[in-house]
């Protein structure tokens, strides 16, 4: 069985007598083991289908009551996962490999299954039979979550909602939290005292209502009722509602919670269990939604700990407009929601770059554990209360205030800011890890002035921001004539020669016998130096093809009698493959033509990779004129 427990953070799965949430296991560091068998369409396969992806390892019979259900899950994350790497693998259990299939096409899921019969791969990944199940890998083959059993009653969301957060997926349709710098509506909802009497959210219409889903034995929920009375009491508000549900609808043992604790607040009860599914409540405990007077979603969070309490303490009194102490990790680094709280609006802005999302690009490229990608993508990385690997910090994850700010901003940093943004980042945006990094070009991409034009955008337009500010929007290469592959074969032979074999070189070979050879949007990634100074069609035949200068750029410089030849031509072996030569290889080979292809760039890079790593190597086998990679 898989072992059961949370995803972490100071929460509990509640008890509530319903099987109502998933059966969390807790990350404990264990490998998933190699297997292999054949697929229910008779190939051979084994883990190596895992190979550099996450994946999502869905266990099943046809004949499993949850099945079902577990199909509706998986189509829910189906392709956000395969858009991300995340490859998604069957079990199957059925003693008739025709059933498994059957089912399949019943619910039109489409993914390799093993046939496992005999339950060996089962026993050997730690699921038992008679439920269906979910094991989530990262992409070191490393088990970071696993369920089994899905019930009817809970509804599918709090599955959905924990595949994601491990797969870092988003929030996906009907999520309950703010999002792109923008708040939802909360739903409505009805919910009932222990007296039987009724609290629809209208009731609430102009306070801030904390609504905390509780269950009455999570110590951790004791803690957040304690805390949350506290707050109640200090700030004596009229404007502040606490909504407590129970995720027990037994009266007694909730007034036996009351009693023993000595709590005011009031509480309620949800006995048709729909406000659980409107919040898309996910059953780790407390689950704590804070609305502002509009009846928005402000904020939400999970588990309670004396970060959360410092953090939700700034937010309920901003919220209510009352006096508000900055309360910041004295030790540490905060993370960006304790700046959100006074800096709404460049807070809202940062959410539109994607400083925002760039820890979700190293888990999408299995770097997420990597220490040289890691220092980029984290707030703090090596600092003491900075991220650290070991913790593997959700708050600290991405680019934050305090990567550009210094910790704790001005009020705990006030030196940090003298050394000017440039310098800062410099840090990260090295020649090794960003390509033709221009601070003056860059900045109105994370600039909170410059992004304030965008405040009036819907969900769906930011979102479509966000995807648009991709590579391709950005000039590659310095300015300069192309001269044609021909001219780089005289100092490098060798590299010239792997070129030749390679489908670049037939590029544009390909569009003439699909007779497109003529079409300008596909002579731009089937030549080198489309309508640019020599390039093609200006430059002829010398320039059909993907040649050396569509991934080095246009050779005049370089070429010229008595030209430097250093650093007049971009060397791309020092270069880090994932952040930077994904650059050059994506301005082509995006997901409009090549879908898939930023998550096969190493293996597709190995096969064409040419030229020198050492630099003295590269100096010893050329002339000093000829120095250049």
């Amino acid at each position: 069985m898989l072992a059961l427990g949370t995803l972490g953070g100071a929460g509990c799965q509640a008890e509530t007598g319903r099987s109502s949430e998933p059966a969390v296991s807790a990350r404990k560091e264990r490998a998933l083991p190699r297997f292999e068998g054949t697929l229910l369409d008779g190939e051979r396969a084994s883990t190596d289908l895992l190979r550099r992806k996450r994946a999502i390892l869905f266990f099943f019979a046809s004949t499993d009551s949850d099945a079902p259900a577990l199909m509706e899950v998986l189509a829910r994350v189906g392709d956000d996962a395969r858009e991300s790497n995340v490859t998604l693998i069957g079990v199957n259990r059925d003693e008739e490999a025709s059933s498994g299939r059957g089912f399949l096409r019943t619910y039109g899921m489409e993914a390799p299954v093993f046939s496992d019969s005999r339950g060996a791969i089962s026993r050997a990944v730690g699921v038992a039979g008679g439920r269906s199940a979910v094991v989530v890998v990262d992409a070191e083959g490393y088990l970071i979550l696993g369920f089994q059993g899905l019930d009817s009653v809970a509804g599918i969301d709090p599955y959905e909602k924990v595949i994601r957060e491990s797969l870092h997926l988003g929030s996906g349709k009907g999520a309950v939290s703010p999002a792109l710098g923008l708040r939802p509506e909360a739903p409505d909802f009805e919910v009932q005292t222990l007296a039987g009497d009724k609290l629809i959210l209208a009731d609430l219409e102009g306070k801030i209502a904390v609504v905390v889903f509780f269950s009455p034995s999570c110590p951790h929920c004791h803690s957040a009722l304690r805390f949350l009375q506290g707050l109640v009491e200090q700030l004596d508000n009229p404007d502040l509602a606490v909504v407590s549900i129970s995720v027990q609808n037994k009266k007694y043992v909730i007034e036996d919670m009351v009693s023993r604790m000595a709590i005011d607040l009031p509480m309620y009860v949800d006995p048709k269990d729909e406000v659980f599914k409107d919040y898309a409540h996910s059953g780790t405990v407390p689950d704590i939604v804070i609305l502002d007077r509009e009846g928005r979603v402000a904020s939400r969070h999970s588990g309670m700990t004396p970060r959360l309490e410092a953090l939700m303490t700034m937010q309920i009194k901003h919220l209510l407009g009352v006096s508000n102490p900055i309360l910041l990790d004295a030790k540490g680094y905060s993370g960006e929601e304790f700046c959100s709280v006074c800096h709404e609006s460049q807070h809202e802005t940062w959410a539109l770059t994607n400083h925002a999302y760039a820890f979700t690009t190293l888990a999408e490229h299995g770097a997420d554990r990597d220490p040289e990608c890691v220092g980029c993508h984290t707030a703090g990385f090596g600092q003491a209360g900075g991220y650290d690997l070991k913790q593997r910090q959700t708050h600290l994850e991405g680019v934050q205030c305090e990567n550009c700010h210094g910790r704790g901003g001005p009020h705990q940093s006030p030196e940090f800011a003298k050394q000017g943004y440039e310098q800062t980042c410099a840090g990260c945006h090295t020649s090794e890890h960003s390509l033709r990094f221009v601070f003056g070009e860059r900045l109105p991409l994370v600039s909170h002035a410059a992004n304030a034009q965008f405040g009036s955008l819907s969900a769906e337009e930011r979102k479509a921001l966000i995807e648009r500010r991709d590579r391709r929007e950005r000039k590659l290469f310095d300015r300069g004539e192309f001269v044609g592959s021909a001219a780089c074969a005289g100092c490098h032979e060798s590299e010239h020669s792997i070129w030749s074999a390679s489908p670049h070189a037939r590029a544009f070979a390909t569009l003439v016998g699909k007779k497109e050879h003529e079409n300008g949007d596909c002579q731009r990634c089937h030549t080198t130096g489309f309508e640019e100074a020599g390039g093609f069609p200006q430059g002829g035949d010398a320039l059909t093809g993907v040649g050396c200068e569509s991934c080095h750029g246009p050779g005049g410089s370089h070429v010229a009698e008595g030209a430097r030849r250093e650093g007049t031509i971009l060397a791309l072996t020092d270069k880090c493959d994932s952040c930077v030569i994904m650059q050059i290889c994506g301005s082509c080979h995006d997901e409009a033509n090549d879908p898939g292809f930023e998550f096969e760039l190493l293996d597709k890079i190995d096969a064409i990779r040419h030229g020198f790593r050492d630099r003295d190597a590269h100096a010893q086998a050329t002339s000093p004129d000829a120095g250049a990679e």
